[in-house]
């Protein structure tokens, strides 16, 4: 009896967790959004294009909790020198994180969803060091920026795309900052140019299941010499 009653009992708990993480961490967002940004970043804004059986699009606009933020950011280092751009930047939660943690650096989002991208071009508009473009991040320049961020704004099959513009373009080395990568960070393995710097899988954080699954990041460098250097030896 005991056998079968356990693993509900611990699906019950597991929910109870989730819901109550759910709920504090929501609060939690809303707060510091709107100490920030003067409203709430929480709603979540559909995509608008994603064809999940082919893999192409976009995701929608999910705003990542703060103290999943302070996480990730805890590994990354930005210097005056940098500039910064969140690929698909939804309401800006990320540049909200780096303005209220005092990032030294030029700070940009692009986002083509215009529902999203026009809350975040209105909050950011008090900030000098924030900057949000609506458009299509196929179409940006990257070499203008340093380091990248992305909470999986592509589907796999755009997304490799997206990899292959930067491959494509780039003539000076990057950081790529990549949140919720366990759908298709694999594609960034054994690239030429490309070098894992660290990866990190998340149940909870301060104790608060952030998704009913385990979500990861990863902090990649990106250098176009190497790249070329490898494909040349490769060849060879």
């Amino acid at each position: 009896m005991d056998r079968h009653e356990k693993p509900g009992l611990r699906q019950l708990l597991f929910r109870i967790h989730l819901r109550i993480s759910k709920i504090l961490l929501r609060r939690m967002d809303s707060r510091r959004d709107r100490r920030i940004c003067g409203q709430s970043l929480v709603k979540y804004v559909p995509s608008v294009y994603r064809n999940d059986a082919e893999g192409l699009g976009g995701t929608g606009s999910h705003s990542t909790n703060y103290v999943v933020l302070k996480r990730i950011f805890s590994h990354v280092v930005l210097t005056a020198q940098d500039v910064f751009l969140d690929v698909g930047c939804g309401k800006g939660r990320t540049l909200a994180f780096l303005v209220d943690e005092k990032a030294p650096c030029k700070l940009w989002g692009i986002e083509i969803n215009e529902i999203s991208g026009r809350i975040a071009q209105a909050w950011t508009q008090k900030y000098k060091q924030a900057e949000v473009l609506l458009g299509d991040a196929f179409q940006l320049d990257y070499n203008a920026y340093t380091v990248l961020y992305l909470y999986r704004p592509f589907l796999p099959k755009t997304f490799l795309r997206f990899v292959e513009k930067l491959e494509a373009d780039l003539t000076h080395p990057i950081r790529l900052i990549y949140w919720a990568d366990q759908e298709s960070g694999f594609l960034l393995k054994n690239r030429p140019g490309w070098r894992l710097q660290f990866r990190e899988r998340l149940k909870t954080v301060w104790g608060l299941r952030i998704e009913r699954s385990p979500q990861s990041y990863s902090l990649w460098e990106y250098d176009p010499e190497q790249r070329r250097a490898q494909g040349a030896e490769r060849a060879q």
